[in-house]
């Protein structure tokens, strides 16, 4: 079958874990009604889980300057019929806001130690405020807990995002401590290639 995304860049990870993810998300119960992804890339993820999910409904963002790649691939899952993978819009941590509660779910996927810790502080406190009572926010990617790396591979990734001028790992403690309390730690989900999903819930 020939892949109508073959000339479009693409990011090869996404690639690679998708299936996993939908295979977590899936038997968690959590893809249902609308969802928002923050920091989409190419959009691999959310046109991978519509086409699988016909009953889902995806709402990709990312800041202007890659906004224009999501959009390429925005135009070529509407040619083939996905019509629940919606436009995608701009979104830029400390400059725009969403409101959350617009959404069954919040997802992000290699996001948090990307973006410098200042932001991802940001984006917690922001999503908190609109956060309707139970609703999830789901992360996917490296992270460590209570303070420790989870393999030296994650160890030397983690200098390696520094030495790079990537805000680095996360604790899965941060967030809830970053929310004020107000989001608890729902799920763990262990991953390949060291990666996690990690379930937040609004309280």
């Amino acid at each position: 079958m020939i892949d109508p995304f073959a000339h479009l860049a693409r990011n090869p990870a996404a690639d690679n874990n998708k299936q996993y993810i939908l295979n977590v998300l899936k038997n968690l119960n959590l893809l249902k009604g609308k969802v928002i992804e923050i920091g989409s890339g190419p959009g691999q993820h959310g046109i991978h889980f519509c086409q699988h999910m016909p009953e889902l409904v995806w709402q990709p963002t990312e800041i202007k300057s890659k906004l224009p790649l999501t959009m390429q691939w925005y135009e070529v899952s509407q040619k083939q019929g996905l019509t629940n993978y919606l436009k995608p819009f701009s979104f830029h941590i400390g400059q725009d806001t969403i409101t959350a509660s617009e959404f069954e779910l919040i997802y992000s996927a290699n996001v948090l130690h990307i973006i410098s810790e200042a932001l991802a502080k940001h984006l917690i406190k922001q999503l908190v405020e609109s956060m309707n009572q139970g609703q999830k926010l789901v992360f996917y990617g490296p992270f460590k807990q209570k303070g420790e790396y989870t393999s030296e591979s994650n160890r030397d990734f983690d200098q390696w995002l520094f030495s790079e001028g990537y805000g680095g790992m996360q604790d899965l403690e941060d967030i809830p401590n970053w929310s004020n309390g107000q989001l608890s730690l729902l799920q763990v989900e262990t991953m390949p290639a060291n990666n996690f999903i990690v379930v937040y819930q609004r309280t």
